[in-house]
């Protein structure tokens, strides 16, 4: 890794936050993988969402190393992390018909992956507000 002469300020709970939820997204996603249908009003509905969440499994990953580096470009992938779960928690809710399922859509929306966003957008702000040449 390239050395940068700005000193950075990221928060040390960064590296081990993102690395332990890609380890966590995993078996979720194998989950998904063998779980949902292969057909849901389009082709291929399976793929879509497995690969939406193998991209938040290797966005948080690299976000925690980037982390753990102290290195500046931790802003453009914990700003990717945001905005894949943006997405993801978007289309969760959207793509829902029956109501249990709309109800555990909003909530891992409201609990989980809104306030993984947030967070991921917060890390971003916090460490290009800290930049000092």
């Amino acid at each position: 890794m390239v050395k940068s002469k700005i000193k950075l300020t990221i928060p040390t709970w960064a590296t081990l936050v993102y690395i332990a939820m890609s380890i966590v997204l995993i078996p979720w996603t194998i989950y998904l993988g063998t779980s949902l249908p292969v057909h849901y009003l389009s082709a291929h509905w399976d793929i879509s969402w497995i690969g939406l969440d193998a991209a938040m499994v290797i966005a948080m990953l690299i976000t925690g190393i980037l982390a753990y580096f102290k290195s500046i470009w931790v802003v453009i992938t914990s700003s990717v992390v945001g905005t894949l779960m943006f997405v993801d928690a978007w289309f969760d809710v959207i793509s829902e018909r029956r109501a249990i399922e709309l109800h555990e859509a909003f909530f891992l929306a409201i609990f989980f992956e809104l306030p993984i966003a947030i967070t991921s957008f917060y890390l971003a702000y916090k460490v290009i507000s800290s930049e000092k040449p």
